[in-house]
């Protein structure tokens, strides 16, 4: 789960990288990385990409005090979704490179409205949880 400071966090560094796509991982209570963004170009809006740096970080914050409990990464003006081209970057050939679950924020307007966090099984991602933002907040 989610703690609610860690979600309010991410939803608002994938709404301030808007409309470049934001991308990093959970560690401890805190989102790591948003601020490795990339520019969202047309046709190129669903491809997330750690640099090496990123993922040296990453391998290394998996042995520290706080470590990585979720990937995530946002879809400027797209949907909550994995997309081909996701799968293709975590999972190439099926090999999943980094089995952590991984949160899927939807972005448009600079506004995030849904959200879909996803587990592996078998090398394939599997949905376990989905929200949206409503007027009243965040709904499963």
């Amino acid at each position: 789960m989610i703690a609610a400071a860690a979600w309010t966090e991410l939803i608002a560094r994938c709404e301030q990288a808007y409309p470049r796509e934001a991308c990093g991982w959970l560690a401890g209570a805190d989102p790591v990385a948003a601020d490795r963004v990339r520019p969202a170009a047309t046709g190129d809006r669903d491809r997330f990409a750690f640099t090496d740096d990123d993922l040296l970080d990453l391998v290394a914050a998996t042995r520290g005090p706080a470590p990585p409990r979720a990937l995530f990464h946002s879809h400027p003006d797209g949907d909550a979704v994995l997309s081909p081209a996701d799968l293709a970057a975590l999972a190439p050939g099926g090999v999943v490179l980094h089995p952590l679950p991984h949160l899927v924020v939807a972005v448009a307007g600079g506004r995030a409205h849904a959200a879909a966090l996803y587990a592996w099984a078998g090398g394939a991602p599997v949905l376990a949880r989905r929200w949206r933002r409503t007027a009243a907040g965040w709904s499963a």
